[in-house]
């Protein structure tokens, strides 16, 4: 008989502590593969989305505090926009096309990931943070192409981390 465990991680913002429950067996692969359905695929695409609004809005609030568009930390969070809507995009095409092992735990743990990069973006006025944060979130797309749980739960983590959450 095996017991399923998973481990809490205590993460701290403004005035409020907040748990998120990662499995620490998310990184090894299941004998099957499940196929993501359409609703999973959509809710995936709308967390990119979301990050990528975030951000743009991170920019945008930068240059109104009076950073210059040439500002190279400008013109990167600029380039993420782009790559984190194609992201979405992409997902959002691919509907059924995605499958992964453990697949509502891989969404599981994406959703927890992207839901900490888009509260940390949220009315954020450190740029550097931002674009530490979204070059996260890149990583984690690019991890979702790889179908490896192992890449998929390391880059979530990297996420928590670039997010100012303790894990």
């Amino acid at each position: 008989m095996t017991t399923k465990t998973t481990k809490t991680i205590k993460t701290k913002a403004v005035n409020t502590v907040n748990t998120v429950k990662l499995n620490p067996r998310a990184d090894q692969a299941s004998p099957g593969a499940t196929t993501l359905s359409d609703d999973q695929m959509q809710a995936l695409a709308q967390s990119f989305h979301d990050i990528a609004v975030e951000v743009g809005q991170v920019r945008l609030d930068a240059i109104a505090a009076g950073s210059a568009l040439t500002d190279p930390r400008i013109v990167h969070l600029q380039g993420y926009v782009f790559s984190l809507m194609n992201v979405a995009a992409g997902l959002a095409l691919q509907d059924a096309n995605l499958t992964l092992d453990n697949a509502d735990q891989a969404v599981n743990q994406i959703s927890l990931a992207t839901k900490a990069a888009d509260k940390a973006l949220d009315k954020l006025k450190d740029i550097d943070k931002a674009v530490n944060i979204a070059s996260s979130v890149i990583v984690l797309a690019a991890a979702i192409t790889t179908k490896d749980p192992g890449q998929i739960i390391s880059a979530a983590k990297g996420i928590f981390t670039a997010s100012g959450f303790s894990l």
